[in-house]
């Protein structure tokens, strides 16, 4: 059965094949763009970042720090040239694009952290998905917006495109070789040992891996792995920390056939090689993760297995 989009009255938004498009809007855009459907504004539903070095960016995205004033005339503007409003009101994009955004079936959250040779940069990308529409809205400073919105066949693209680093751009990598394809380790191992790389205490590590013997593998797939040298677990370990030029996280929200909410999350760290997923497994009794090398398409399809287990 599928789903009816609804405007601010209750009125069913016209269907029409999915026109794909991405435009660049201010915060007070898209604002001005709720307030003349007579909906909330999308910013009311997106929560600010927490800690780290996303410090300004939580001031910027809340509401404690004034955005400067822009006529009116000038939004609405921006909204026409976006094919959003016409005639001062919305159009039909307009509309649907907001009535997606606020009644989704499935949404995406991603957050990415990268660290480059001109400095860190974070980017932060909201996606909302209904029927056939998908609408995405993206930041990396918390004032201009690039939203989109497309048909949801081409979602994988778009999921895709937010893992995309340049290689070329990141700080150079100090570790002679990459880690293997596929590495098992015990959580509480490489918790503890990045906590002591992070805090200059290397002299410890080969206390921590010794503690471990034998419990940790690698291999070129999941399916063939061989118990590695303590040696190793410890290169890696440490290189896992000081090699780190970045971290992905992505939620998938849904609800499942009875209507109780579900989220998936999935995690990545960026080494100067390319992209790991940290993946929870269970192992003889042992709380273990799977550090697995990944490229930008594997992004999508992690995403699907957990909305689908979200979902059902």
């Amino acid at each position: 059965m599928n789903a009816i989009l609804l405007d601010a009255r209750g009125d069913a938004v016209e269907k029409q094949t999915v026109t794909p498009r991405r435009v660049r809007l201010t915060r007070a855009a898209v604002d001005r763009l709720a307030e003349l459907t007579g909906v909330p504004s999308p910013f009311a539903s997106v929560p600010a970042p927490v800690g780290g070095a996303a410090g300004d960016l939580v001031g910027r995205l809340g509401d404690d720090v004034p955005a400067p004033a822009v006529p009116v005339a000038d939004l609405d503007e921006a909204l026409v040239a976006a094919s959003l409003v016409a005639d001062g009101v919305p159009t039909d994009d307009g509309r649907a694009v907001l009535a997606v955004w606020h009644a989704p079936a499935l949404a995406v959250e991603l957050e990415v952290l990268v660290r480059l040779r001109r400095g860190t940069v974070r980017v932060r990308s909201w996606h909302r998905n209904l029927d056939d529409w998908v609408v995405c809205l993206s930041t990396g400073d918390g004032l201009a917006f690039e939203l989109a919105w497309l048909a949801a066949e081409d979602w994988w693209l778009e999921l895709g495109r937010a893992a995309h680093v340049d290689l070329a751009m990141l700080r150079e990598s100090t570790c002679a070789a990459p880690l293997p394809a596929v590495v098992e380790t015990p959580w509480e191992l490489l918790l503890a040992t990045g906590e002591a790389v992070r805090r200059h205490r290397t002299e410890l590590l080969d206390v921590m891996v010794a503690d471990h013997t034998g419990t940790t593998l690698a291999g070129d797939s999941p399916g063939m792995l061989e118990t590695a040298a303590d040696t190793d677990v410890r290169l890696w370990h440490e290189q896992l920390e000081s090699d780190s030029r970045g971290r992905l996280h992505a939620a998938v929200m849904g609800r499942d056939r009875r209507g109780r909410p579900g989220v998936g999350i999935v995690e990545w760290v960026l080494l100067g090689d390319g992209w790991r997923s940290l993946t929870p497994v269970t192992r003889d009794g042992w709380t273990m993760v799977r550090i697995q090398r990944r490229s930008v398409v594997d992004l999508p399809r992690e995403l699907a297995v957990r909305a689908a287990e979200v979902t059902s």
